[in-house]
C-alpha cells in the first residue's frame, strides 16, 4: 500500500513537472518577444556570452514610431490588410465548410465517398506545386494582386469539410425528421437546426480558419504586390535587409500575435468543445 501511494506520488509529481516544462517553454518565447520589443537595436544584440535581459526597457514607442516611418512597406497597413483578408476568408470558408459538411454527413447521393476522399486527397498536394497553376488561373480571370485571390483558393478548405463532417455527424438523425415533420425546408435544417447545434464546433473551426489565412506566407507574396502585403509578406521585408532592423521586427511580431490572441481568447470557451465535438457520435 505505501509502495502504491510512493509510486502515485511520483507520477503526478512527474505530471506537474511535464505540464510546468511545456508551459515554459510556450511563455518563454513571448515573453522575451514582449521584452525586446521595448529595447533599442544594440540590447536585443547585446555581447556574444552575455544573458538576454528579463526585465522591459522603454524603447517601445521609439521602435513603432521607426516601423511606422520605414520606406520600403507600410506595416500597418499590412496588419489592415490581414485582419480584412482573415475575415472575409473566414465568414466565407465557414459558410462553404458547414454546408458540404452537413451535405456529406446526413444525405445520400451518388459518388459520395469518392468525392469525399478525392476533396480529403488534396491535402496531400503541397501549396508550392499550386503556386504557378494558380497564379496563371487568377491573371487570366483578372484577380492578381486582389485580396480575392488569396481567398477564394482556400475558400472550401479541405480540412475545414472533414472537421465539419464529422461535428455534424453528431447530430441525431432523429432531430432533422422531427424538423421535416414540422415542415421544415431542407436550407431551414441546415441553417435553424444543425448550426445552432454544433455552434462549439464552428467556433473552433473558426479559430483553425483565421490561423491558417493569417499566417498564409508564399501565395501572397507570389500574387500580391507591395500596396496589398500581409502581415508575414510585409515581415520579410524587415528581415530582408543587409542589417535587420531587430527592434522594429520584435514590434511587428508582438502585433502580429495580438490579433490571434484576441480571437483565440474571445473563442476560446468554444475551442476545447468544438474539437471535441467530431468525436461524439448518435
Amino acid at each position: 500500500m505505501h509502495e502504491k501511494a510512493r509510486s502515485e506520488a511520483l507520477w503526478k509529481f512527474g505530471g506537474y513537472g511535464f505540464v510546468i516544462a511545456a508551459t515554459m517553454f510556450v511563455i518563454v518565447p513571448i515573453y522575451w518577444l514582449l521584452v525586446a520589443s521595448t529595447l533599442p537595436q544594440t540590447e536585443i544584440l547585446g555581447s556574444a556570452g552575455s544573458l538576454p535581459r528579463l526585465l522591459p526597457g522603454t524603447n517601445f514607442l521609439d521602435n513603432a514610431q521607426a516601423l511606422a516611418g520605414r520606406q520600403n512597406a507600410n506595416y500597418y497597413q499590412s496588419v489592415i490588410n490581414s485582419v480584412l483578408v482573415a475575415t472575409v476568408y473566414t465568414v466565407l470558408s465557414l459558410i462553404l465548410c458547414s454546408m458540404s459538411g452537413f451535405a456529406f454527413a446526413k444525405y445520400e447521393f451518388r459518388f459520395k465517398e469518392p468525392i469525399f476522399l478525392g476533396i480529403l486527397g488534396t491535402l496531400i498536394i503541397p501549396i508550392n506545386l499550386l503556386v504557378i497553376p494558380l497564379f496563371l488561373l487568377v491573371s487570366n480571370v483578372g484577380l492578381s494582386n486582389t485580396f480575392a485571390a488569396i481567398i477564394l483558393p482556400w475558400a472550401a478548405y479541405p480540412v475545414g469539410i472533414f472537421f465539419m463532417r464529422q461535428t455534424m455527424q453528431s447530430i441525431p438523425d432523429s432531430l432533422l425528421e422531427a424538423a421535416r415533420m414540422d415542415g421544415a425546408s431542407e436550407f431551414q435544417l441546415y441553417y435553424r437546426v444543425a448550426l445552432p447545434t454544433v455552434r462549439s464546433g464552428m467556433a473552433a473551426l473558426s479559430v483553425i480558419l483565421f490561423l491558417f489565412q493569417w499566417n498564409l506566407f508564399l501565395w501572397p507574396l507570389v500574387v500580391l504586390q507591395q500596396d496589398k502585403f500581409t502581415i508575414p509578406v510585409a515581415l520579410t521585408t524587415i528581415v530582408s535587409q543587409q542589417t535587420p532592423a531587430f527592434d522594429q521586427l520584435m514590434v511587428a511580431a508582438l502585433i502580429a500575435i495580438v490579433p490571434m490572441l484576441i480571437v483565440f481568447v474571445a473563442l476560446q470557451r468554444h475551442f476545447v468543445n468544438g474539437i471535441l465535438a467530431g468525436a461524439v457520435k448518435e
